[in-house]
């Protein structure tokens, strides 16, 4: 069966395509010569965390299924993400499904100096270079698109480049290959986006912070991988009230990522504010 993944992936293998028509990889290469060293996304969330996870605020108009915002004003969204307290920015730049753009990740870069996730169906280095060129400090790469050898090649492209990279993995079947490559930066995704039919509707609501705890739980290795200096955990999606950024600092998560919940609160710095806050010890 053709997933939702599936179709992502055939439709940015032709978005690439008609791009690199207009400029081709080895130019975007030359392009990021002279590129300064973007902020550490690491570095931000380290010293973001501390007894509740560091916040990464997602920009993101729409989802399958749902709208987030009729319009995006991207320069409010930010000025309440940075006011709200986030450690860095997720900017999602696929336009036909999720409202984005890489022109919104350019347009992002000059208005904070957060660090920036460039959030995509990411399957070439031809995606890498996109996101650098336009200020990303870090890319998102999925587990479905890559066998373990492949994962090594992508984050080591990434690494060249001056980009770091968030793993993420949202079956727990991914999780052994994932491991094997050692990623600095993983996440796992409460929603099983890799299982998602091709046409996703109410599917693509569900989710819990429960999923990440159950990974923490079954997988010792996972355990054993977060022993390790700057290895960091970040948990994303179905994040949307303090019990659960609570729950997800007893993994420990050093991070969670926030998209929908973020982008449709009321007052959004008042909600990152209160995933935020730290969380209270009930010893006795």
């Amino acid at each position: 069966m053709k997933t939702f993944l599936d179709k992502m992936k055939d439709l940015k293998a032709e978005e690439c395509a008609r791009r690199g028509l207009q400029i081709s990889e080895e130019e975007l290469r030359e392009k990021i010569s002279g590129l300064p060293i973007p902020n550490s996304l690491s570095t931000a969330l380290i010293h973001n965390s501390g007894n509740s996870p560091a916040i990464i605020a997602e920009i993101k108009a729409r989802a399958p299924g749902r709208e987030n915002v009729s319009e995006l004003k991207l320069e409010s969204v930010i000025r309440d993400y940075e006011s709200g307290g986030a450690a860095a920015i997720s900017v999602l730049t696929d336009e036909q499904y999720f409202g984005g753009s890489l022109e919104s990740l350019a347009t992002a870069s000059k208005l904070t100096d957060l660090p920036l996730l460039h959030k995509e169906f990411i399957f070439s280095p031809y995606q890498l270079l996109e996101g650098r060129i336009r200020g990303a400090s870090a890319a998102l790469i999925l587990a479905y698109y890559f066998t373990e050898e492949e994962l090594r090649s992508i984050l080591e492209e990434a690494r060249n480049i001056g980009l770091e990279c968030v793993v993420e993995v949202s079956l727990e079947s991914e999780v052994p290959r994932v491991l094997a490559v050692n990623p600095d930066l993983l996440m796992v995704n409460n929603r099983a986006i890799a299982a998602l039919p091709e046409n996703p509707t109410k599917t693509y609501m569900q989710g819990s912070p429960q999923v990440t705890v159950d990974y923490w739980n079954h997988h010792a290795d996972l355990r054993k991988w977060k022993q390790q200096p700057g290895k960091l955990l970040i948990s994303a999606s179905s994040v949307s009230t303090p019990a659960d950024t609570a729950v997800l600092a007893s993994v420990p998560c050093d991070a969670v990522l926030v998209g929908n919940a973020a982008m449709t609160a009321t007052d959004r710095v008042s909600f990152l504010h209160s995933l935020n806050t730290p969380v209270q010890s009930h010893a006795a």
